[in-house]
């Protein structure tokens, strides 16, 4: 039988763990009420050695305990890798700092769940068989795993009794052998759903859903930073974050193809236009005249003792307007963000990451940027990342990476002035080349991108020097005058959620309620 493993240290590296992967043994637990000969004793000890369930105290799992909504979402959530989110949710039953809060947070991000209604999500009411079904239906679809199985429920004498929003995930999940009916004719969709019953059906889930073939998350990482690609270090940084946030590896890669054809973490913009000065932008000629740019910034790294206050200032200095009366600044970091808005964003970023300091290690400056992409396309940029799940059903290709590449060249990284569709290609191909360098595939791409020689793109700075002619175009990011106003929304923070007493649980009582609206699963 095929086992996998999230992770021996889920609790210590929630940033390190995203994919069931390695081979498991069958293993022991500490519950005395779950005896070796119990139904459930193989499937408590995987979620419990894989950190998805503990115990309501140290040698008691209590099997037969019901579960509610706020501990499925806190499994699904630990499956996830417990990436960096939020407590704030629009619930108002779901106070910031409670055990489920970022799990809930997440997962509506991703809208992986709803709510029972607009502003409630009943985390103590009971989870339904259906509404277990329809998250992880959910779940299956963000994350790209197959979701073709589907088997009828004809044979049920209560099928009636499964709402319409979730017939089709009920069918999936059955045809997927995710449930079963209490009996060879009874499904019970509105039944609840034991302790037991529920590390069974994630036990299952692991086992069948995620695809043969998976490299685990920190693998990827390390195929990256031995591999011969540019940039490799920031790529690899970008990667550990973007990966833990629960991003699919093939749409990560098309991030880090942009990136290696952008900027490195914490690099200014080169405004070395020497042999053409004539393609200089508008904006960082104003920099160089008013801001002794070139010489000051132009090719350097933040971290190289930069006082990030001072920077802050001088963006604060531009204005909205930016240098050019249109919102541009300079360009700043891996991405090469330059809109005002969003490079004073960065900055703020970068300020947190350094947690009081005035300068700023490499380190930091990787997880605030990783963290500024990852929260720029879970908000503002969400449907980035949305319609190109939406035009690439199967995930888990080369092709859906080269789709990738262009979405963010096009959508997010956008390049001002040389957007061209051959850029675009060639941005596309770059990505199903890391997607390949990633998990550990063969890609014949149509050029070779690994080598260091000069022939990146315009923007490609990390292996250039401020007093070369290399970079003779013009900077990454949106040149214009409408930008994304983040000033009101929080940053997201490094901080690991605790979940020491989350498994606490009480069996709970009360009326079912439904967990979705009454529409077909989106």
């Amino acid at each position: 039988m095929k086992k996998r493993w999230l992770s021996a240290a889920l609790a210590l590296s929630m940033m390190l763990t995203l994919l069931p992967v390695t081979v498991l043994a069958v293993a022991d637990h500490p519950f005395t009420d779950v005896p070796q000969s119990h139904w459930a004793n193989e499937s408590v000890a995987y979620v419990y050695e894989n950190g998805l369930m503990s115990g309501v105290d140290g040698n008691t799992f209590d099997p037969n305990g019901i579960t509610n909504r706020g501990m499925i979402v806190t499994v699904l959530y630990r499956l996830a890798g417990s990436p960096n989110s939020s407590s704030t949710t629009r619930f108002a039953d779901v106070a910031a700092g409670s055990w489920y809060a970022s799990a809930v947070a997440w997962a509506a991000s991703h809208d992986i769940v709803n709510g029972t209604s607009p502003t409630t999500f009943s985390p103590n009411a009971p989870i339904t068989r259906e509404q277990m079904a329809v998250i992880l239906y959910r779940y299956a679809d963000y994350r790209g795993y197959d979701r073709s199985s589907w088997a009828s429920l004809s044979v049920y004498y209560d099928a009636d009794q499964v709402n319409g929003y979730a017939r089709k995930a009920m069918e999936w999940a059955c045809g997927a052998g995710l449930l079963k009916g209490i009996t060879q004719t009874v499904l019970s969709p509105q039944g609840t759903a034991t302790r037991a019953q529920v590390a069974e059906i994630f036990y299952r889930f692991c086992q069948t859903m995620v695809p043969e073939g998976d490299v685990d998350q920190e693998k990827m990482v390390q195929n990256i930073e031995n591999s011969s690609l540019r940039k490799k270090d920031t790529l690899a940084a970008m990667a550990r974050v973007l990966l833990a946030d629960g991003f699919a590896p093939a749409f990560v890669a098309g991030l880090l193809g942009n990136i290696i054809e952008e900027g490195a973490c914490g690099i200014f913009e080169s405004s070395a236009y020497v042999s053409r000065p004539e393609l200089e932008p508008d904006y960082l000629k104003y920099m160089d005249e008013n801001y002794d740019y070139r010489n000051t910034y132009s090719g350097q790294y933040i971290y190289d003792g930069f006082s990030i206050s001072d920077i802050y200032t001088m963006i604060l200095d531009l204005g909205p307007g930016g240098a050019n009366g249109r919102g541009s600044c300079f360009g700043l970091g891996c991405m090469q963000w330059t809109s005002y808005n969003r490079i004073k964003r960065l900055v703020e970023n970068y300020k947190q990451a350094a947690r009081g300091n005035d300068t700023i290690t490499l380190a930091q400056v990787q997880e605030a940027e990783g963290l500024m992409i990852s929260y720029e396309l879970q908000t503002a940029y969400k449907k980035v990342y949305s319609s190109w799940q939406d035009a690439n059903p199967n995930q888990d290709t080369p092709e859906a990476a080269f789709a990738a590449g262009v979405k963010v060249c096009t959508s997010y990284g956008i390049p001002v002035g040389y957007n061209t569709e051959a850029v675009q290609n060639k941005r596309g191909d770059i990505s199903a080349q890391v997607y390949a360098v990633m998990t550990g595939r063969e890609y014949t791409p149509q050029d070779d991108y690994t080598t260091q020689d000069n022939r990146a793109a315009p923007g490609g700075y990390a292996t250039q020097d401020a007093s070369t002619a290399q970079d003779d175009a013009y900077a990454t990011q949106e040149d214009c005058t409408v930008q994304d106003d983040y000033a009101t929304q929080d940053v997201p923070t490094v901080q690991d959620d605790a979940y020491a007493a989350q498994d606490n649980y009480t069996t709970q009582d009360g009326a079912v309620r439904d967990a979705f609206p009454r529409c077909e699963d989106q």
